[in-house]
């Protein structure tokens, strides 16, 4: 049969050239050698042509069927079919194909050895095949593989799994799948598999197959825990709209009750959005001030069954540039944070709150919960901000003095140029409305305006004299003396005088071939005298913590700028670091009387504060205060950040959080995750309170991923209580735990 097409293609290339010729068409040479490796046709619905490609093809005018043979292919828009053998019908769209057939549809790719494909409506059925849905990486192998026409699959005595290669670490076998990309899959008489061991059995199972939002339940939880018991949760998530969604979670302790979740989510607009989070819970178990672990949670007793978690965190633009802030918290008792930490519903799911919208949270042990509203409005010259906040006490005392600022209102004018003149003004002004419960309640009121005059003395040096006055008034009724006021006046005076001295050193490290170190030193005089207007009664709330005031201040301010130059890329450039040094002078502490064995101590304390980014992945910030008199730091902190980037897009992790006071306080915070050999990972994070030599929390881990499997062991202790977990993570299919 080869050598019989071979010497007829020159025969009837040839009579087929000559014919055409004979008509006039002087394209036909060219249209005829063309036919013999590709046709070019109107597809099913008659507007988007189909070509076919194959070392042979002919048309079967009775049956309407182009036949095509060797290295087919049959493409149109996305989709593709390859065989060593096709036949196609342009009326239907059907193609049935045999010998190494693949069918690409988009990212989704069907191969085996026989098939029937459907051009007009995107569909197919293939045999002894394989399908590979490259949008979740999931493989299937079948006796028969079937696409729909909604975009789903079904799937017939299947193999599936996430792993390349033959012999996958893992699989999941299956009578009968139905998967929809984008969505859920089912499966029948499904068994888990480790290197072709079965090691769990279910009739039916759904997995995750989402590439996008779609309502449906998420993968359950399970847990267990000492003081909660057996813990299982289910959620389900709903589409609301584009721009809001819900998930809703039914959670089961067996040794508390059932608790309901819910988690509202909606997004407008680029920088409005809002999470809001509740959970409630009918708690079976009463608290025993008898028992240590449960005292161990707090002294207050607790008499409440009904126990709840409301938080919130919204940010959202109004008409007229009017930007609104709300953090909501309010919890049912003092120790709900503390008896339920793990999950969504407790005190350590808040984390990706205070990431995303960059406010936190109150620390789960802190005697109050902390609610706030804050509308602001910023112009180019000022700034108006209305609040309102409320502190919950959880222990409910039964005399709650906690000042509340329940209505605030702030306004302030930056620096202005007062007509032509070398004249700037600035005014800040607040008000409050202060309430409590049991205790004083009141108004607030503080003015403060400042008027600056800066100018040059000579070419190097700014100087710039300014005043300020400052009016503090109180009105508060006392619920046994009655109603009173009070106010003070403040007078304040000062001059500055700076200047900036530059340098550029040459030099070649992390593609900076310039550094630019600025320096920005300051000698500020500041005098402060204060006047009360009225006789002072107990004071409502502080009105003026600095009083007097007669100083100089010296500050160092250093910069280090990088000039980035990579070949191929444009001109960056970057802040490697800030050094500030700050000092204080006291002058009328030089002229106090000194009781018998006192010294002066006019020098306040050293106060230095640095900041080191020379690259994306490295964060260093600290400071510190020395005290000169007592020779020792009064106080420090210290964060530290560092990415490492491995191969094969791999990251080392480590973190230091360092906080010292000369009080008695010194808490030092650790982490580091690091990459090992052969795909295993181990970590270390502890907390330890260095004053008392004491360890706060601790927790270790060791993790094993490869390319489609994963397994983490941690084992953690906090405040006496130890817990051990274990994390598997199926590619494609989410982590699964238990404690």
């Amino acid at each position: 049969m080869g050598h019989k097409g071979t010497f007829m293609k020159p025969i009837f290339v040839v009579l087929l050239a000559v014919l055409l010729m004979l008509t006039g068409l002087e394209s036909g040479a060219a249209w005829a050698e063309e036919i013999l490796s590709k046709e070019r046709l109107l597809g099913p619905d008659n507007n988007v042509p189909l070509e076919i490609k194959a070392q042979r093809l002919s048309y079967r005018g009775k049956e309407g069927l182009y036949v095509a043979e060797g290295d087919v292919v049959i493409r149109r828009n996305e989709y593709t079919l390859s065989a060593q053998k096709a036949t196609y019908n342009p009326r239907t769209g059907v193609a049935k194909a045999s010998g190494e057939v693949r069918f690409e549809s988009g990212r989704d790719i069907l191969t085996g050895e026989r098939g029937t494909f459907n051009l007009k409506d995107h569909t197919g059925r293939i045999e002894e095949g394989t399908l590979f849905l490259k949008e979740n990486h999931f493989y299937f192998k079948a006796d028969v593989a079937e696409k729909l026409d909604d975009g789903s699959y079904m799937i017939e005595s299947c193999v599936f799994t996430t792993c390349n290669g033959e012999n996958p670490v893992w699989t999941i076998t299956g009578k009968h799948v139905k998967v929809s990309v984008g969505g859920y899959g089912e499966v029948n008489d499904a068994a888990f598999r480790v290197y072709d061991m079965p090691l769990l059995y279910v009739p039916y199972a759904v997995f995750p197959a989402k590439t996008k939002r779609q309502t449906g339940f998420l993968r359950p939880g399970f847990g267990y825990s000492g003081r909660n018991g057996l813990d299982f949760e289910l959620p389900f998530f709903w589409v609301i709209s584009d721009r809001v969604d819900a998930t809703f979670y039914q959670r089961l302790l067996s040794r508390r009750g059932y608790m309901q979740g819910l988690e509202l989510r909606y997004v407008t607009a680029e920088q409005s959005k809002g999470i809001v989070l509740f959970d409630i819970l009918s708690d079976s178990h009463d608290k025993d001030m008898g028992d240590p672990d449960d005292v161990e949670l707090s002294p207050f007793s607790r008499t409440n069954r009904t126990r709840y978690w409301f938080r919130s965190k919204v940010d959202q633009d109004l008409p007229y540039g009017i930007k609104a802030r709300l953090d909501a918290d309010f919890v049912s008792d003092q120790d709900y944070l503390l008896e339920f930490k793990k999950g969504v519903g407790g005190s350590q799911g808040r984390p990706r709150l205070e990431k995303e919208f960059g406010r936190p949270f109150e620390e789960r042990r802190s005697p109050t919960r902390r609610s706030a509203l804050r509308l602001s409005r910023d112009g180019e010259v000022y700034s108006l901000q209305a609040f309102s906040g409320y502190h919950q006490r959880p222990e409910d005392p039964a005399r709650d003095d906690t000042p509340q600022p329940l209505a605030g209102l702030q306004f302030s004018l930056m620096p202005t140029q007062v007509k032509s003149l070398p004249l700037f003004c600035s005014i800040d002004s607040d008000y409050q409305y202060i309430w409590r419960e049991d205790g004083r309640k009141g108004h607030h009121y503080a003015l403060s305006p400042e008027l600056r005059f800066p100018f040059w003395l000579g070419k190097y040096v700014e100087f710039e004299p300014s005043v300020r006055y400052t009016l503090t008034a109180q009105w508060f009724d006392d619920t046994l003396d009655g109603r009173h006021s009070q106010s003070r006046e403040a007078y304040e005076g000062g001059v500055r005088l700076s200047t900036n001295l530059e340098r550029i050193y040459g030099l070649n490290l992390w593609g900076a071939k310039q550094l630019k170190h600025r320096v920005r030193p300051a000698l500020r005089y500041r005098y402060r005298v204060h006047r009360d207007r009225d006789e002072l009664a107990p004071w409502f709330e502080p009105m003026d913590g600095e009083g007097k005031a007669n100083e100089l201040i010296f500050s160092l301010e250093n910069f280090f700028d990088a000039r980035i130059e990579r070949e191929g890329r444009p001109v960056t450039y970057r802040q490697w670091a800030t050094l500030d040094l700050t000092q204080e002078y006291d002058i009328d502490e030089t002229r106090r009387d000194l009781a018998p064995g006192e010294q002066r101590e006019p020098f306040g304390p050293l106060s230095i504060e640095c900041i080191v980014r020379p690259f994306d992945e490295m964060d260093l910030r600290g400071g510190a205060q020395w005290d000169h008199y007592d020779q020792e730091i009064e106080f420090a902190h210290m964060t530290f950040e560092l990415a490492v980037n491995r191969s094969g897009g791999r990251k080392d992790k480590f973190a230091l959080d360092y906080l010292y006071q000369n009080m008695g306080q010194e808490i030092l915070n650790f982490m580091a995750d690091v990459n090992l050999a052969y795909g295993f990972s181990g970590g270390v994070a502890f907390e330890r309170n260095v004053d008392l030599n004491k360890s706060v929390s601790s927790s270790y881990w060791l993790e094993y991923r490869a390319q489609c499997v994963g397994v983490r062991v941690t084992a953690a202790w906090e405040e006496g209580e130890t817990s051990v977990m274990v994390t598997f993570l199926l590619r494609g299919l989410g982590n699964h735990g238990a404690w």
